[in-house]
Formats: structure tokens, sequence, C-alpha cells
């Protein structure tokens, strides 16, 4: 039997980064996946870090980067109308899943953000429960999905929080994310994504018992859910108190045990690889991103203070921890006399159907036509728009002055510190475009990406002329990282071996050498 005729199981542990998975490792908490490691050949896996969060899925499930796919995340801004739109799901408008090339059979479920690809040959199963707080439930064949929820039950995390929006044309789940410091709410969440675990691992089991598939990739989403939430139970944050118990390892130890489950049901002939395209770390993304930019660009562009205006002439007050309520609407509470006048209510918005909602960045939209260059709501990077009259609408400055206002923006953002410790928060400005009507699909949206310091986690910022930003609660304590890994216990991967120097592209391109595929020109990466 060839390599190209034995079956290939990809298992996806969702956002689980090389920290703090070869600790765990080596400490035998995670003894299933520290076998693989021992059986077989392991990896750091490089992503590209531009729209980190938006895009991990989709670098690997291309082979290529935004630049090549044109598709950046499942979101959108709608030049002319000032709007931003979040979708449901990836669109594939240009390229397919690898999966999905004439001549691939396989297998797929809980891949985040995917969908039905009509033209596909296998099975798909989505919206069971994968992380990004939306899953839109679809499956092919049709009835399956329904037929497993049966057998198996719903997600126990959507059925207890799930709150249907239809940003389209299906019910697209989401659940509601606790508090980060409700401890109740906290453990409550972990019980239920261990009791969702083990679901997942029967529902997976039955999926590969039911026909041999050349290839299946299926996903673990509870870890994206324990990263974020659980991030300070055992990693360093600034809300480590070193008293909580190790909710993150404990999702952890359910997903290692439910491979262990699904290891044991292989043939062995099967080539088996358990990834993740990404990682974790302590959130530098979130107040950066989605309270603290939005906020400066209101300051430089009006003069006055929208949201989280404090004091910049005392030194910040002690970290506090006496949050109840959800993010948002802890940060709503934040506004001044100006916010109440300037920004749309998240709860008008919610009524709305606006899945953005709970985005203070998005509370500014109404804004935008009159600001010279304004934050995009997103998830990773701080992406800006300058506001190019003709480009973006009605409003906004000549395009004549496009270089002089990125120059201006550029030294406003640079000049943001960590108001507990005088640093700087940005590592560097990406500019997009040399001229406004640059708009190729290798081009997303913003027109400056600002990149933060990846070791910079803080509640409070401040600039010399636009004042103190926060303190504000912080969001979720685990945020992205470009980093995953690759487990592959397979022929051709030499027992307790190293992978050095490798990427997401490279793993996609030697799942297709392995099925006997051509690869395509797009695909970046080549067969390990």
């Amino acid at each position: 039997m060839t390599i190209n005729e034995k079956p290939i199981l990809a298992i996806g542990i969702d956002a689980l980064g090389p920290e703090p998975l070869t600790g765990w490792l080596e400490e035998g908490r995670l003894p299933n996946l520290a076998r693989l490691m021992k059986q077989g050949a392991y990896g750091v896996l490089d992503n590209p870090g531009l729209y980190r969060t938006e895009n991990s899925w989709l670098n690997f499930l291309h082979g290529c980067d935004a630049s090549a796919s044109g598709e950046w995340g499942h979101q959108d801004y709608i030049a002319g109308e000032y709007s931003a739109k979040e979708f449901a799901g990836y669109s594939f408008t240009n390229l397919k899943p690898f999966y999905a090339q004439q001549g691939i059979r396989a297998l797929v479920f809980d891949i985040p953000l995917a969908g039905v690809v009509e033209s596909m040959d296998g099975c798909q199963v989505f919206g069971w429960g994968a992380e990004a707080n939306q899953s839109l439930q679809e499956s092919s064949p049709r009835g399956l999905l329904s037929d497993l929820v049966e057998k198996y039950g719903s997600h126990p995390v959507y059925r207890a929080h799930v709150k249907v929006k239809k940003p389209e044309k299906d019910a697209n789940l989401n659940y509601r994310i606790p508090s980060t410091y409700n401890s109740e709410s906290l453990r409550s969440i972990k019980d239920r994504l261990i009791a969702a675990t083990r679901q997942r691992t029967k529902i997976i089991i039955d999926l590969l018992q039911r026909e041999s598939w050349p290839l299946s990739l299926m996903v673990y989403g509870e870890s994206h859910t324990a990263g974020h939430l659980f991030w300070h139970s055992s990693q360093a944050h600034p809300l480590n108190r070193g008293k909580e118990s190790d909710y993150y390892l404990e999702v952890l130890q359910a997903i290692d045990e439910g491979i262990g489950e699904v290891v044991e049901c292989l043939p062995g002939s099967t080539q088996l690889f358990v990834f993740s395209p990404h990682g974790m770390q302590a959130n530098t993304l979130d107040l950066t991103s989605m309270l603290i930019l939005p906020e400066l660009l209101y300051r430089w562009n009006f003069g006055k203070a929208a949201l989280a205006d404090s004091p910049d002439s005392v030194p910040p007050p002690e970290l506090a921890t006496d949050f109840s309520r959800h993010w948002r609407e802890e940060v709503w509470a934040l506004r001044t006399p100006e916010g109440e006048r300037v920004l749309v209510s998240p709860y008008e918005q919610e009524k709305q159907g606006d899945p953005l909602d709970w985005q203070p960045g998005n509370w500014y939209r109404e804004c935008w036509p009159h600001m010279k260059a304004f934050v995009l709501p997103g998830y990773s990077e701080g992406l800006i728009r300058v506001n190019i009259r003709g480009r973006d609408g009605a409003h906004g400055i000549d395009r004549e002055e496009y270089d002089r206002v990125c120059g201006e923006v550029c030294d406003l953002v640079m000049g943001l510190k960590d108001s507990r410790t005088g640093e700087t928060l940005a590592k560097e400005i990406l500019r997009v475009r040399e001229f406004p009507e640059d708009d190729g699909k290798d081009k997303p949206p913003a027109d400056l990406v600002v990149l933060w310091k990846e070791d910079k986690v803080t509640d409070v910022a401040e600039h010399s002329v636009h004042g103190r930003i926060g303190p504000a609660p912080f969001f979720r304590t685990g945020g992205h990282s470009t980093q995953g890994f690759l487990l592959a216990h397979a022929p051709g991967f030499k027992a307790g071996s190293r992978l050095e120097g490798i990427n997401v592209m490279d793993f996609t391109a030697t799942l297709l050498s392995r099925l006997g595929q051509d690869i395509p020109a797009y695909v970046k990466g080549k067969p390990l």
C-alpha cells in the first residue's frame, strides 16, 4: 500500500500554540499527545501575521495568504457607505478550500467559519459548535447535522447561551461570552466545554466509522474558547493571581483524552496529523484595537473624549476586578457626555441586528464620515481607514492629503503609551497603499495596520496630547498568536524528530501531496 492509498486523518485543536503545549507535554499533563509526539515528528507552524485572527484558518484552507487569495476574513468594509459588514463565514469567492479540489473525497467537521461547498465530493458538517462565537449550521448531506444533534445532543455552550442571528439566509448561533471577572460563570462554561469535548469525540468517531475516507479533517473548537477565557488561570497575565484552578488545562486534558479514544478506533494504516494553524498568548489585541485605538482617533479628530476618559495628572488606580456585567455593558458605562451624544448605543445596534454591536469601535460608526481617519472593527491588529472624499463617501479629505494624514496618524499612534509602565504600545505601523485608489484584491480594506507589541498587556493607555484612555476591564485574557503546531505520525516522519522552519501552507501542500494531488500554483507551501 502506497502513502497515497493510506487514509489521512487531520485533527485540528483550534488556537493552541507551542506555548503552553510543550510545557504540558513535558510535564506529562497530556499523555496521548505526548505519546504521538514521541512516536512521530513535531514542529512549530508559522502563520502570516496580518489579520491573524480573521485569516488563521483561511491561510491553511487555501494554502496561501490573503494577499494571494483576496479574502480577508469574514468581514468587509463597504466604501461609499461608511459601513462594516460581518458575515457568518468565509465566502471562498476566489478560491475553494483545498479539500474541495476535484479528485479529493473528504469528510470535514466543524472547521471554524467554513461552510458547505456544493461541488465538494464527500461529507461536510459545520456549526455543531465551532468557535468564533458564531456557528452557521449546515451540512451536506443536508439532514446529517440534525441527525447528529438528535443522537448526541447540541453543543452545551451554545445550548446555554444561544442567540440566533440571521446575517444572511440561515440561522447563525452566537453565545454570550461571560465576564472574565465572574468566577461562577467561568466555572460553568468550563464544565460545558468539557462536556462538549466528550460529545464531539463521540461524533468524530461516529463519522469516521461510517465510511473509509481518503481524507478526514476534524476540529476540536473548545480549546479556542478556553484559551480566550481561561488564559489567566494558568499563564502570565495581570489577572493571574495564582489562586484559580487551571481551567485552560482541564479543557485541553479532555481533548487529549478524546484524541486517545479516536486513535484507538483508527486502522493501523492511517496517516495521523494533529495540528493548530495558530495559537494563543496573553491578549494584547482586544483593548488596544477595539477600544483604545478608536477612542484615540476620535479625540484626535474632535478634541473631545467619548469613552473611558480619566485624569492623567495622577498615577492610574490599582487594577480593578469588581466587574460583573458583560464587557459590552461595562465599556458602554464608561461613555462621557460627549459619548452619550455621538456614539450609537450597543443596544440600538443590537436591535438593528448588527453582529458587531459588542465592539466599542463600531459605536463610532456615525462619526466616520466626519473623521479624517477611523478604525474599522476587527479582531486582530489595529485597522485604520483614511477617509477620502469620493472613495469613501461624500465627506472626508482630498486625496492629495492622503500622504500627510497617513504620516500624522502614524505619529499619533506611535505616541500612545501604557499608563502603568510608560512604554509605547505600537511596535510598527504598516502602510497598505501608496495611493488611495490602489484597491487590488491583494489589499485589505485598511489603509494602515497597527502591529502592537506582543508583550504589552494593559488596561489603560495615554497620549501626551489626547490624555488617558482607561482603565477599562479586560474582555478576554487570551488573544491570538501567529504560531501553531504540527504533530505528524505518518510514513516519512521519523519518530522523535523535529520539523524546523515550517508554515501552515507547507501543511496544506503536504496533505495535497499525500492525497496524490497536483499542488496548485497559488499554494505557497512545499510538502514536508
